[in-house]
């Protein structure tokens, strides 16, 4: 029995290793934010709506493993993941993530079968971006802007659709969408960086295979320089409230880290000048979105 209990908990953490959770916390950000944008939604369409948004993001991480499993096998960060390593089949893989969308999309009709577009559009780039002969992650450029759309703009619309909003102002919502897109089409480019010796020796075109590792890490500063900027344009033509303004400011402190790490990798962009920003990065960038969803949430708590 005790045996039994031991397979069973190995074979759910090779699972939930597969699904690489810790790699998409940003996305899951950009959903609960659009879910508490513009009001509080009730607490159990929320939640059948957020696990319908987990199988569907983690049926992502492990389709794209399995599409990607010769190249992350020559990849010194990515060789031990569950697929390239062999501890996982391809086979195995491919039915375990059909199995997580299946249960996303059954979830979502039963939640409200009004969402089930996005989740579907949602779903159909994401494999686009992996799977030929789309292959949009192997397009310089439409490379990252498809993780910005994919990663911050879709689950921003997805988290707002769950609130169910009585008045929509598309244009409003779209503006708001944008710093999302920034950081994670900027977060790619990190991801580039690291995975560059494997992508050009795989002859996988990325913009940072195509323009360079230096080039490719300007891009990714003035995406996030862009990022910070927006609220604050946003702030100056009136489009949000003052008690916002402060939010600005909050995150600072843990940026400066980031920053360094970043002006190393700007001067020498070796793989282990990236690694330590990635791991920076992930650490401090829990952080920022911890306290900016905490005040968040707290203000809309308050108005309510």
């Amino acid at each position: 029995m005790k045996s039994f209990g031991f397979s069973c908990f190995f074979a759910l953490e090779g699972y939930l290793r597969a699904a690489r959770v810790e790699s998409w916390l940003g996305w899951i950000f950009s959903f609960f934010f659009g879910c508490i944008f513009l009001g509080l939604p009730s607490l159990e369409r929320t939640a059948i709506a957020s696990v319908a948004f987990l199988l569907a993001t983690a049926s992502i991480f492990v389709l794209n493993q399995y599409f990607d499993r010769e190249e992350d096998q020559k990849n010194v960060i990515k060789s031990n993941l569950p697929v390239a390593s062999g501890k996982m089949t391809s086979q195995k893989a491919l039915i375990f993530s059909f199995s997580l969308i299946i249960l996303c999309l059954a979830l979502t009709v039963f939640t409200d079968i009004s969402l089930a577009p996005l989740f579907l559009i949602y779903l159909a780039l994401w494999t686009a971006y992996s799977a030929p002969p789309f292959r949009l992650k192997a397009v310089p450029t439409v490379d990252f802007i498809t993780s910005g759309i994919g990663a911050g703009l879709l689950p921003f619309l997805i988290g707002v659709s769950v609130s169910r909003p009585p008045v929509v102002n598309i244009f409003i919502i779209l503006l708001s969408a944008i710093p999302l897109m920034l950081v994670h089409g900027s977060g790619h480019i990190l991801q580039a960086l690291g995975d560059y010796e494997a992508d050009r020796k795989a002859g996988i075109q990325t913009f940072v295979v195509k323009y360079g590792r230096k080039k490719g890490a300007a891009l990714m500063g003035l995406l996030s320089l862009a990022t910070g900027a927006f609220p604050f344009i946003y702030a100056g033509f009136g489009l949000l409230p003052p008690s916002y303004i402060p939010l600005f400011f909050i995150p600072l402190p843990f940026c400066i880290p980031i920053a360094r790490c970043y002006i190393n990798v700007l001067k020498d962009p070796t793989t282990e000048n990236v690694i330590t920003l990635h791991k920076t990065v992930r650490k401090y960038g829990i952080l920022i979105m911890f306290v900016v969803g905490i005040y968040v949430l707290a203000e809309k708590i308050l108005a309510f």
